[in-house]
């Protein structure tokens, strides 16, 4: 595989993106292979009615996270990648975005409190919410951004490998009964938490950055250099995650854990190719900014990708009702279409991360990413609030396909429109 990217850089890109790649591949492969071990067994011993409890609780926060962030995840490691040695620079975006995020953060706190002081799904269980929104104050905390600027990805593998490995072992000490569900939050924001931690001491110590309190403009213009992003990853949330939330909304929470466990594999197949986008995000942000180099390179780049993308996901889907029975077991045997059809949600999903991030994004031309996606998130919530009261998880699939469907489409509309 790397040899197929060894045609699209160069020798010390080649370098880089070959150390990063494999430190990111080390991380999702025990991404990849930690809910493996857990989450037959939390469906197991919580049972699909818990399982579902949390997904929707997770689902939630999932927004707040995405508030917390501000497309930063993009923007700052852009920002950090094209002055990774200006360290002067490189002081003033860490300590503007952290203030930032420092600010989101205690916003949504504020917002969370109210959702479960006005709302009865929310109030008769407050502890699981403000337990899963521990998860927000580890992602402020870990700075992956900083570390994926300077393409130093080993520090993200070494960090992440000590916390997950943490949470797996209480996993199974700890968790027995059904009745011991909320140490599964618990558990996660403590291990996020500590890597976000650590992760500070090392910059701090490894890369001598200092945090500076900065200018108001200074503030705001990082705060209006991420909005683009940050409502494009707003919508994208909105893509993923709103169809769980309805769900709970009209159905039983045993329905959303049906859903929920099929997702989570989904989730860590999609976490195959993320080490693979990540390590090429820097180099796609120099290369797409060199004259006549973009489109020659997004090209190869989609073929090399999106095949494997293709590869994988007919392979899932061959052997889907195996899989989900292997992991969950045979009462979970029926719902194996729900992985097969989200194979076609995969294959899109990463079509869309070369177009909007490998080429938009990178190439500074945010805005076309972010109406794209406005109109693929309506589509999609839209089609969710019509679909998923009537047709439940078959909703939620058709919604969520033809928004990433749609996406694709709209964003590929744009380019040819204006030439981009």
């Amino acid at each position: 595989m790397i040899t197929l990217f060894s045609k699209l850089i160069d020798t010390e890109e080649k370098k880089r993106f070959i150390t990063n790649f494999f430190s990111l591949a080390t991380l999702q492969g025990l991404n990849y292979i930690l809910p493996l071990l857990t989450l037959p067994y939390l469906v197991r011993v919580l049972g699909a009615e818990k399982f579902g409890l949390l997904a929707f609780a997770t689902a939630i926060v999932g927004y707040f996270i995405v508030l917390t962030d501000y497309g930063f995840n993009f923007t700052a490691t852009r920002e950090i990648s094209l002055n990774k040695d200006n360290k002067e620079k490189l002081n003033e975006i860490f300590s503007s975005v952290m203030i930032v995020k420092s600010v989101l953060f205690f916003v949504s706190l504020i917002i969370l409190t109210l959702l479960i002081i006005f709302f009865h799904k929310f109030n008769v269980d407050p502890w699981l919410y403000y337990l899963t929104f521990g998860t927000v104050l580890g992602q402020i905390l870990f700075p992956v951004w900083f570390f994926q600027g300077v393409e130093q990805m080993r520090y993200i593998t070494i960090i992440n490998i000590v916390s997950k490995v943490f949470f797996t072992i209480a996993i199974f000490v700890l968790v027995k009964h059904s009745s011991d569900y909320l140490l599964v939050p618990f558990l996660t924001s403590l291990g996020a938490v500590f890597a976000g931690v650590y992760s500070l001491i090392l910059i701090r110590k490894n890369f001598k950055i200092k945090f500076e309190f900065q200018k108001t403009n200074v503030i705001l213009s990082y705060l209006k250099g991420g909005s683009n992003l940050f409502f494009t990853s707003v919508l994208s949330n909105l893509l993923t995650t709103s169809g769980t939330i309805i769900l709970s909304f009209v159905s039983t929470n045993t329905v959303v854990g049906y859903y929920s466990a099929a997702e989570k594999l989904f989730r860590a197949i999609v976490g195959l190719f993320t080490p693979i986008t990540q390590a090429l995000y820097p180099i796609s942000c120099r290369k797409v900014n060199q004259e006549g180099n973009a489109k020659p390179y997004i090209k190869k780049l989609g073929i090399i990708v999106g095949g494997m993308a293709l590869l994988v996901g007919l392979l899932v889907v061959i052997f889907s009702e195996k899989i989900i029975t292997l992991v969950y077991g045979v009462a979970f045997q029926a719902y194996s279409y729900i992985l097969a059809v989200m194979m076609i949600w995969l294959f899109f999903g990463v079509v869309n991360n070369i177009i909007g991030i490998q080429y938009l994004s990178a190439s500074r031309k945010d805005k076309f990413y972010t109406s794209s996606f406005v109109v693929a998130g309506l589509v999609t919530m839209i089609l969710n609030l019509l679909l998923i009261p009537h047709f439940l998880i078959n909703g939620v699939l058709v919604s969520m396909i033809i928004g990433e469907i749609l996406l694709s489409i709209c964003m590929l509309a744009l380019i040819f429109r204006f030439k981009l």
